[in-house]
């Protein structure tokens, strides 16, 4: 115990105000995410349910791997799973779900499991070869076959439901311990890629072909880095083409998985993303799951479908009533005040995640809870065995002692996670109902300001200067793009990445307004781009085809402040004046050097508009 009436702890105490008294002073130059004034990142004030509760959880500091080190905040933890489960539609009882550090962590579980759920059909062939078992299992055309004597590209293309059934089927067919060791011996968790393959071109007489991921081209980044993670490769990230309004094109998916099929190569997950990264795009999920079946049917062909719903998914919450009832589009459009949002298609798509397999969600994006806070949903909870860390037999054997809360550190990757995001989480839901009248009112709002935003943006004189706009906004986000007749693509591209330096951070002086920006690509969003060419002129395609790897700089506002419309000044006007003048700024400043860049374009930016 420290006397706290010796120098010692006087120093202590004096360095300690000093100390933090300077952290206080560096954090004022922290990002205004909370204000109106900030439209950059996903990012914005959180709720103050989520914040007291934070910080209340936080002194406990419990880690929610188990309930023995945690047991409230890990009960909180299943709540809040049940919670997002019911909004977006699943059933509760044979679904489960965790919170993650984040949207692409819970991504990597989700394709983690997918692949282990591909191969497992694989693993319990060679295991029901070993033991002498005859397992049937149901295949996607509605016939039954014998899991021993089916072909490898047939073991590829069991539902995810079936090869469930298989689980449930072997552990019933055989000693635990005999059932515990071959599929030890036979799965590619155990084995890994390079032992996998050389087993199965020894069994089957074919390697194991490397299995595909198809993702939208505008997924996120992480995707890539997750493939590389498993060891699948990526290599093996495919993406699949989107149309006009940056969605996923559901006819080339069809195309695609035909061409696929052909070359037999087998399909680990398909990837539907709700709410894109740069444009809160919403992918054709009700569609995409009409491919998946057809594919099905007509093909044999089956896979894993995830929705990437990491900043969308909490949109899901203008779908329920007060009372936990599906709305109607027309129901939805009156309580959030707006005749054209949500459309009937959007809100399809929506109601469409009960039917994923699996769903990632990020509480800390339009949750409005504190970092670090994601969340992973599985329709089947038996898919988790699949990557459980222990042996499949412990769990069986001690089913009848176990408790109802299992030790979540089997199943997920993470080794410590907070429980103060659980309790954050939580106490938002429970203050403000994931339905159309709580969570819904807040994700309505910016939707309106959103679209105000966008249409307001259209109208306004930016002359001599013009303003070209992607579609509108499936969600809250807005890409647009400040133009001139005279300015070739690349120098259009440096006049927006300038009026992207003067609205950012990093400023000696802080903006009055914050956007970001982005760049369109080819091949990723060749579907999209059209449109803004035809705008830019006949140069505009020439350049697209010559440096479309280089890609067209947008500008992006993210308008999560749910007051955004109501706050005084009027902060979307206001984010539009900021635009346009800084758009005159950053020519002001090229006429005033000698030179505004090194490139030729520059040269032109400069000389064209002096």
């Amino acid at each position: 115990m420290v006397d706290t009436r010796s120098a010692e702890f006087t120093r202590y105490a004096a360095d300690l105000k000093r100390q933090f008294s300077s952290l206080l002073k560096d954090l004022r130059s922290s990002v205004p995410s909370f204000h109106g004034r900030y439209n950059g990142h996903m990012l914005s004030e959180q709720t103050i349910a989520s914040q007291a509760a934070y910080f209340a959880a936080m002194l406990y500091d419990p880690n929610n791997v188990s309930p023995e080190v945690s047991p409230v905040t890990t009960r909180l933890e299943e709540e809040v799973a049940a919670q997002l489960g019911r909004m977006i539609g699943y059933d509760v009882e044979t679904s489960w779900g965790h919170l993650t550090s984040g949207g692409t962590l819970a991504n990597f579980e989700a394709l983690w499991i997918a692949r282990n759920i591909l191969y497992h059909p694989v693993a319990v062939a060679l295991a029901a070869r070993d033991l002498g078992l005859n397992v049937p299992v149901s295949l996607p055309d509605g016939s039954i076959g014998r899991i021993d004597q089916l072909e490898l590209w047939k073991l590829l293309n069991i539902t995810t439901s079936s090869s469930l059934d298989l689980w449930d089927q072997l552990w019933a067919s055989a000693p635990i311990r005999e059932v515990a060791m071959a599929l030890r011996n036979r799965s590619l968790a155990t084995l890994g890629y390079q032992d996998y393959t050389r087993s199965l071109a020894s069994e089957f007489g074919d390697p194991l072909s490397p299995g595909v991921v198809l993702t939208s081209a505008t997924g996120h980044y992480s995707w890539e880095k997750i493939l590389r993670a498993l060891g699948v490769g990526s290599n093996q990230l495919v993406l699949v083409p989107v149309d006009s309004r940056c969605r996923m094109d559901s006819q080339a998916l069809w195309e695609l998985i035909v061409s696929l099929t052909a070359a037999r190569t087998p399909i680990m997950a398909c990837v539907s993303v709700c709410g894109t990264t740069e444009e809160g795009a919403i992918d054709p999920l009700a569609e995409i799951l009409s491919v998946r079946q057809r594919a099905e049917l007509e093909l044999g062909v089956t896979f894993h479908i995830h929705s990437d719903a990491c900043y969308g998914g909490y949109a899901a919450s203008i779908t329920r009533g007060v009372d936990g009832s599906r709305q109607t589009p027309q129901e939805i459009r009156a309580a959030v005040g707006c005749p054209s949002w949500p459309a009937d298609n959007l809100v399809k798509s929506i109601c469409a995640l009960e039917d994923a397999d699996s769903v990632a969600i990020d509480p800390h994006k339009l949750g409005y809870v504190p970092y670090p806070a994601g969340a992973f949903l599985l329709k089947d909870k038996r898919g988790r065995e699949l990557v459980a860390i222990d042996p499949p037999y412990l769990s069986l054997e001690k089913q009848s002692q176990v408790s109802e809360r299992p030790v979540i550190g089997r199943f997920i990757f993470e080794g410590s996670k907070p429980g103060a995001s659980a309790a954050a989480v939580w106490m938002s839901h429970k203050t403000i109902p994931l339905d159309i009248g709580g969570h819904g009112r807040l994700i309505g709002t910016t939707a309106l300001a959103a679209h105000r935003f966008h249409a307001e943006l259209g109208n306004a004189d930016f002359r001599p200067f013009r303003v070209i706009r992607l579609p509108e906004p499936d969600l809250n986000i807005i890409c647009f793009l400040v133009a001139h007749d005279q300015l070739d693509v690349c120098a259009v591209n440096e006049l927006n990445e300038g009026i992207y330096a003067e609205l950012s951070t990093g400023r000696e002086t802080a903006p009055d307004y914050m956007i970001t920006r982005t760049r369109l690509t080819s091949p990723a969003y060749d579907g999209a781009i059209g449109p803004l060419l035809s705008s830019l002129g006949r140069s505009a395609k020439t350049y697209w085809l010559e440096h479309g790897d280089e890609g067209l700089v947008v500008l992006r506002a993210t308008i999560m402040n749910p007051f955004a419309s109501e706050l005084k000044p009027d902060h979307v006007a206001g984010l539009i004046d900021a635009v346009r003048q800084a758009a005159h700024r950053v020519i002001a400043t090229a006429t005033q050097r000698a030179s505004f860049g090194n490139s030729p374009t520059s040269k032109l930016l400069e000389t064209t508009l002096a």
